[in-house]
């Protein structure tokens, strides 16, 4: 075997070494990114059951209709700073305000989150704190959660039926209770007959 045989046969092996290499980086960078996104994902859907946010997510959900129709309610949303202790709905737009962001950067994937999670009841829910909030703010207040709520309408234009596989086959549930429940009662009704005394 000649010198220059040797020194190519060298540098096609030093080639297939890096080549490998790169292959071996470029796969565990891969599972990085998706162990860094799960983790991601996990720690953004338990933030709602922290206490703090949980109650703030309850109170929304259960009194903040009714605290709109107070005036004064709707008047402090107005000033440029809020007592986040009375309008605990602040604290869940500002969740989804960061969520949006880092939907909107590319910082986790929206097909894994709204496959997971969706942002549009809530917004619903808040629709016109954002409204109020806008009018000495302008729109730039909660414009991120616009976005992932946006984004969010978009993937179930995408997934009417949901996001379940088109080729697997589903799995089959028996509705026991579907005759007993669609059955007319026919309990009869119990009268108040009126005590003798």
């Amino acid at each position: 075997m000649t010198l220059e045989t040797l020194s190519t046969a060298a540098a096609v092996g030093t080639f297939l070494v890096i080549a490998a290499t790169a292959i071996a980086a470029l796969i565990q960078l891969r599972h990085l990114r998706v162990s860094n996104q799960l983790q991601g994902l996990l720690a953004i859907l338990s933030l709602p059951y922290e206490p703090i946010l949980q109650e703030s997510f309850e109170f929304v959900s259960h009194e903040l209709e009714a605290r709109l129709r107070d005036p004064e309610f709707r008047h402090e949303l107005e000033k440029p700073t809020v007592d986040r202790k009375i309008h605990k709905e602040l604290r869940v737009l500002d969740y989804y305000e960061r969520l949006g962001s880092i939907v909107k950067n590319g910082l986790m994937p929206e097909e894994l989150y709204f496959d997971n999670s969706t942002p549009e009841q809530y917004w619903k829910m808040l629709s016109q704190v954002i409204a109020i909030r806008r009018r000495t703010r302008g729109h730039v207040v909660y414009d991120n959660f616009e976005y992932l709520v946006a984004h969010s309408r978009a993937y179930d234009r995408r997934h009417p039926d949901g996001n379940y596989p088109p080729a697997e086959s589903r799995v089959e549930i028996e509705d026991v209770w579907l005759a007993e429940d669609r059955r007319p009662s026919t309990e009869p009704v119990l009268s108040q007959s009126k005590g003798s005394g």
